[in-house]
């Protein structure tokens, strides 16, 4: 039981969030030139859309000479479109018969023309009579058909296709289908406008919206019939199943060269097509640490269960064995039955079961009473290697529907390349749609950077130092990014930090303890997420300070369970290692509060997080791109201390929404003759419907989420009166234009980019947030107050709602002022929340 519980946060009011509405950037030149030229803006268009139509009606006869297969809807036009980035809603190309494939950067947008330019011809006429203004946002239409592999591509496949491709090469690639059908926006109730007619009004939109979901769900059995057809008359053949997101579906296909051109260049709703890509299949050994004698025991009945995704596990290993369910294990790859961890040196499933039961601490003797029940999902051979034929998008929810009883999951697992940028990949939305439908945690490791690769787009450690790239810096190279799918935004992402330094005079390690390990990729994540959330202690290599060579030593690798009946060892390092430590501590947090969901677990272990000590005084950037909020604690996440006190608030929330939380300050912390220093923390997670054809944080999500808090000074009223407001229209890509107020607390992450001490970075792109402050205690107000704000994305329904938690702590530093019981007896109005 905890000493010290967390306590619920007070919630004063909800309402309408009221959005600041300062000015945005305004239209580009371009588009302002193009008003003051409508004449010649228009007959420009007009020849592009000419040309287009030439080269497909060229295209469609070529086809028909080479006795190629027909084109689904041989009417729909694609194209790729420019458009405005700074104010264009790209919504409104419906408008101009347009449906859209996919968002691109640089107000790139892929897309298709379903009436042969009849819709887009008229806005042109209208344009050039003075009739409308939104043509001018459109800048110009690509020609030809050349444009596609550059943007359809994956960055690997691309170099491929640039480097010729072969007519007979066969080829394993995950294909993506746009599948959008718009819905108009809901009514929103104004003054002028009655009960009984609003009611109307929204009634009627619902029943609009019902239809088109039907229409949706007949468009996904459509597209999903053409290209199977498609893909079979090219003679290829589709592996697995289908895996459909809110605005598109993907697959798995074994296809030709041949027909690989065919789809790219011609398939009128592709959007992107990514070369099945083998896992991350580097391991290593060294002297194994002993052997252990003592005796586990069953875990209590009330205890989690933790899902393993990996190479399989030693069942019957003494350490593990008593927490092992056997009767649940599956086997996944092809052609075998074995439940067994088959890889070489030690293992790897096994290695991430021991740190998922024991955290860094490996029992050697005596009782232990293992904390957890573990299920074993078999999906990586003796190679560490995942078969394509197994669809990993299709396999998570395969595995997830076979453990419907379990929330956490632990995946150490990851793609060799680095995560791309330009869309979330199919592996990784797929599990941001389980992460929010089934209210699930994935703990994923971030990858790791081999010790040597030759190849230019993804070298090695000993390839950076050659190339004068040196420790921390080649970390922050795009190679070094991420790996998929740790760019999941609802997966808690997990790097890698030295357990130690070493220094001899042969050899060196590259990293002291607490700072990043010399293997671990980096983020940030999609669209400026902070990836990895979270860092534990995944070991380092040694290199030879005179020479190249880089070797383990058990004085920097991590204790692990390997395999062998009672096999322990520092045989191993690597981010699959620190992720299970995370898992652990997201156990214990499941068995101490089993009533509490996924999202609070999260929230309790990121708000536990804190970076080394030399970093934490003053953060950059960088820091947070190696090692996100820092290295968790599970005391710090399960209790409190008497210097310590920690809010806790779950619930839900609608776009256009705002919830108020307030915590009392008492005077005697406030006393103007004192100078403590205050650390408040604050977290935030949440989930939403997520869909793949559009390229930020709020086309990505159905709704997303802010946090704010009052000003220094204001009261609580005042910062209701800001907050509980009508809502107005504003240009969210332009927050970074509003003013810093100079009243407002100073946030190392800001909402702002150029506001926080740490600067680049904002802290709603991520769904996982965390900020922190430390203020002087006789700056603090009476109450300070807290808004979650929930903002729209593509969902147009303003009534439903998504989850959240929300956590806010203080801290006294370098004071033996027990702030615990002070701060209680004020917030005491509230019951405290029974800790099991």
């Amino acid at each position: 039981m905890a000493k010290f519980p967390h306590l619920p946060l007070k919630t004063i009011l909800d309402g309408n969030y009221k959005f600041k509405g300062f000015p945005g950037s305004g239209k580009a030149p371009r588009s302002l030139q193009n008003l003051e030229n409508r004449k010649a803006h228009g007959d420009s268009l007009s020849k592009m859309i000419e040309g287009v139509e030439l080269f497909n009606k060229d295209i469609l006869q070529w086809r028909a000479e080479q006795g190629l297969p027909e084109l689904p809807d041989s009417g729909v036009i694609p194209v790729l479109l420019q458009v405005d980035p700074n104010v264009f809603d790209i919504e409104t190309l419906k408008g101009f018969g347009m449906e859209i494939l996919a968002e691109e950067e640089r107000g790139f947008v892929l897309g298709a023309s379903v009436d042969q330019f009849k819709s887009f011809k008229s806005k042109i006429e209208d344009f050039e009579k003075n009739e409308n203004k939104g043509t001018a946002l459109l800048w110009e239409i690509e020609q030809g058909n050349q444009w596609r592999p550059q943007y359809i591509l994956s960055e690997e496949l691309y170099w491929k296709w640039l480097d010729g491709v072969e007519e007979e090469e066969e080829f394993v690639v995950d294909i993506s289908i746009a599948c959008y059908i718009k819905k108009t926006e809901q009514p929103t109730r104004s003054d002028r406008t009655n009960e009984k007619s609003f009611k109307k009004s929204l009634s009627a939109w619902y029943e609009r919206a019902f239809l088109v979901d039907i229409a949706h769900d007949e468009l996904v059995m459509e597209r999903q019939s053409q290209v199977q057809t498609f893909i079979e008359l090219g003679g290829g053949n589709i592996v697995g199943e289908f895996v459909e997101y809110q605005d598109s579906f993907g697959f798995r296909a074994e296809i030709s060269g041949r027909a690989l051109k065919d789809i790219v260049l011609n398939y009128p709703y592709v959007f992107e097509i990514a070369e099945h890509c083998e896992m991350d299949s580097h391991t290593l050994t060294h002297e194994d640490f002993g052997e252990v004698n003592c005796t586990i025991h069953t875990p209590s009945n009330d205890s989690p269960k933790i899902c393993i995704i990996d190479s399989g596990i030693q069942q019957n290993h003494l350490l593990l064995a008593p927490a092992m369910l056997p009767e649940r294990s599956i086997n996944f790859v092809p052609n075998e039955t074995t439940f067994a961890d088959q890889v070489s040196n030690g293992g790897h499933g096994t290695k991430v079961a021991g740190a998922i039961l024991y955290g860094a601490a490996i029992p050697r003797e005596g009782e232990l009473q293992a904390p957890f029940y573990l299920t074993n999902m078999r999906v990586l051979d003796a190679n560490k290697a995942m078969s394509s034929l197994l669809f990993e998008p299709a396999l998570m929810h395969t595995i997830v529907d076979q453990n419907t009883d379990t929330t956490l999951f632990n995946l150490s697992i990851n793609a060799r390349i680095p995560c791309r940028t330009r869309h979330m990949s199919q592996w990784a939305s797929a599990i941001d749609m389980i992460c929010h439908e089934g209210e699930k945690v994935f703990v994923v490791s971030a990858g790791n950077i081999n010790d040597s690769n030759h190849l230019a787009n993804r070298p090695g450690i000993k390839e950076h130092l050659a190339a004068n790239r040196h420790y921390p810096s080649y970390l922050l190279e795009p190679s070094s990014r991420i790996a998929d799918p740790a760019q999941s935004i609802f997966s808690i992402t997990v790097g890698s930090v030295c357990i130690d330094g070493f220094d001899d005079p042969d050899r060196m390690s590259f990293g002291k303890k607490d700072f990043p390990s010399s293997f671990s990729r980096s983020g940030l994540g999609m669209w400026g997420a902070i990836k990895p959330e979270v860092v534990e202690y995944g070991g380092d290599w040694i290199r030879e300070k005179a020479g190249s060579n880089l070797t383990i030593i058990p004085e920097t690798s991590p204790e692990l369970v390997k395999t062998g009946l009672h096999g322990v060892g520092r045989v191993d390092i690597g981010t699959s290692f620190s992720a299970p430590k995370v898992t652990h501590i997201l156990g214990h947090l499941q068995k101490l509060f089993p009533k509490e969901n996924a999202l609070f677990y999260k929230a309790l272990l990121i708000q536990s997080a804190r970076l080394p000590e030399a970093i934490f005084q003053n953060p950059q950037s960088r820091h947070l791109r190696y090692m996100g909020y820092g290295i968790p604690n599970l005391d710090r996440a399960i209790d409190n201390t008497p210097f310590r006190i920690t809010f806790t608030e779950s619930g839900k929330i609608a776009a256009k929404k705002a919830k108020i939380f307030s915590v009392k300050i008492p005077p005697e912390l406030r006393k103007q003759g004192e100078a403590y220093d205050i650390l408040i923390e604050v977290s935030l997670c949440y989930s939403a419907e997520p869909r793949r054809t559009r390229k930020n944080i709020r086309s990505y999500l159905s709704t997303w989420l802010t946090w704010d808090s009052s000003k220094l000074g204001q009261s609580v009223q005042s910062f209701q009166s800001d907050v509980l407001k009508d809502m107005v229209d504003s240009s969210l890509d332009q927050d970074d234009q509003e003013p810093e107020d100079p009243h407002s607390i100073k946030w190392c992450i800001w909402s702002h980019s150029n506001w926080g001490k740490i600067k680049d970075l904002r802290r709603q792109a991520s769904a996982n947030q965390k900020d922190w402050t430390v203020l002087k205690s006789f700056d603090l107000p009476s109450e300070l107050s807290f808004a979650v704000i929930g903002r729209k994305g593509w969902e147009n329904d303003l009534h439903k709602e998504i989850p959240y938690s929300f956590v806010v702590s203080f801290e006294i530093l370098n004071a033996e002022i027990e702030i615990y019981e002070i701060m209680q007896k004020v917030n005491i109005e509230v019951p405290v929340r029974a800790t099991t």
